[in-house]
């Protein structure tokens, strides 16, 4: 997914009134991602196998991919006032980063999310937000 999808489904879970949306970028692990991957490939999407097999083969690749979709989801949903996405950076990726950007998202990890319901209290930091302001700085974060 990019931006233009991005707001696009962030505008309609806004329009259904939702607060709080979760969000993870796929990682190549697992039988889910192979379901994906074989749903691809039985659908006809190459484009889609293509990009999800780069995933599977090259780790940096990946790492670069993830990177991307956490910093494109938090612009996109900066534009919603009222609406939180609560981005999930998963273990590896965190493992595969270091210094300061390890941290943002070991930070990403921790914080609360701010659903109502939640009885703990929530954490109204920015540890939920992007990585860099444009997609080309995004390359020094790798």
């Amino acid at each position: 997914m990019g931006e233009d999808d991005f707001h696009e489904l962030l505008s309609y879970f806004r329009a259904l009134g939702e607060v709080v949306v979760f969000h993870e970028p796929i990682n190549p692990r697992g039988a889910n991602f192979q379901q994906c991957l074989t749903a691809a490939k039985e659908a006809g999407y190459d484009v889609v196998v293509t990009e999800l097999q780069q995933m599977q083969d090259n780790h940096q690749y990946w790492v670069a991919y993830a990177l991307q979709q956490l910093n494109t989801v938090q612009q996109v949903a900066a534009r919603f006032e009222g609406l939180d996405v609560h981005s999930w950076p998963d273990d590896e990726l965190v493992r595969s980063t270091s210094g300061q950007r390890q941290s943002k998202l070991k930070s990403m990890q921790e914080v609360i999310s701010p659903e109502s319901f939640s009885e703990r209290e929530t954490d109204t930091s920015t540890e939920q937000s992007e990585l860099a302001r444009d997609g080309k700085s995004i390359e020094h974060l790798i």
